[in-house]
Order: C-alpha cells, then structure tokens, then sequence
C-alpha cells in the first residue's frame, strides 16, 4: 500500500513541475509578444501607417498597409534587440515562399545516406533594384514545432497570395502610366 502512495506523490510532483514550467514559459512567450507588439505599434504610427493585415509570428511582426502600399517587417534578433525593415511594394519585384532544405546524414560511416530535411519556410522579397532579398521566417524547426508548420505554411501562403496581387496591381498601374 505505501508503494502506491509514493508513486502517487511522485507522479504528483512531476505534474506539478512540469507545469510550473510551463507556465513559466507561457509567460515569457506572452511577455516577448507583448513587447514586440508594442514596438511594432509605435513604429507604424511613427510612419505613419495603417495596417489592414498583420501576422504574429515567433519572433517577427509582419503588418501591411494596403492604401500606402508598405510592408512593416519586425524581427526579434536578441532579448533587447530588434530589426524593422519598412518595404515599399513599389520597389519590390517579386515575393515567392520557398522551402528551404538542408542535408542530414542518416547512415553509418559505411552506408552513408543523406536525407533532406526541411530547415525552415520564408517568404522571399526580390527588388526592382537587384539589392539583396528580405527574409521573412514563417518556420523555423529550432522556434517552431513540427506540429505548427502546415499552420504556418499556410500563412505563408496567404500572404505570398496577398501580395502578390499588390504587386500585380502595382505593374498595372504602371503600365497604363
């Protein structure tokens, strides 16, 4: 009978634990949505922006403003450090979501094998200009889970959809300049 009564304590523990933990965890999750939110605010007001669509991702704000045709972009690089990049669609010549794979060695030392494995999904900014491409992270294994990646694919979708019509619309009206 005393076996019973201290699995029952110890299991009691462990739950405990596990879910001090992961409250913790929530709270600091909620936290850095917090600040990143209030960030991503104050630098659309700055520039003067509304937004009509934005995504929260895991360390990214994404927001855009449809009538002024600007994508406001915020990525968490460290706890106190941020980077926003303000893209105006006029300037960008294409957006495609790509998967992105990498090689991962599933054999022994003599039947080497290599798998793909996906590494990450963003969403690629090409510009008129030929400078470098803009990165969005929508999934990132070592961020994300696995069970979160059709989700966020198929927000990546939605926005690759979203803007490229803006960018279709864009051309038209160039063209008829």
């Amino acid at each position: 009978m005393s076996t019973v009564i201290v699995a029952v304590i110890l299991i009691s523990v462990i739950v405990c634990i596990s879910l001090f933990l992961v409250s913790l965890n929530n709270r600091h999750t909620q936290k850095t949505t917090t600040a990143l939110l209030a960030l991503f605010s104050r630098l659309g007001t700055e520039n003067n922006l509304s937004f009509s669509s934005q995504e929260i991702l895991e360390n990214c704000i994404i927001g855009l403003d449809g009538i002024k045709r600007k994508l406001l972009i915020l990525n968490k690089i460290d706890n106190d450090k941020y980077e926003s990049i303000l893209l105006a669609l006029d300037e960008v010549k294409g957006c495609s979501k790509k998967k992105v794979y990498r090689s991962v060695n599933i054999g022994s030392r003599k039947k080497e094998k290599f798998e793909a494995k996906l590494d990450k999904i963003v969403l690629v900014f090409d510009f008129i200009d030929n400078r470098q491409p803009v990165h969005v992270l929508f999934f990132d294994p070592s961020n994300n889970h696995i069970l979160t990646m059709s989700d966020l694919e198929q927000k990546a979708n939605n926005w690759e959809a979203i803007l490229l019509r803006l960018l279709n619309t864009g051309v038209k009206k160039i063209a008829y300049k």
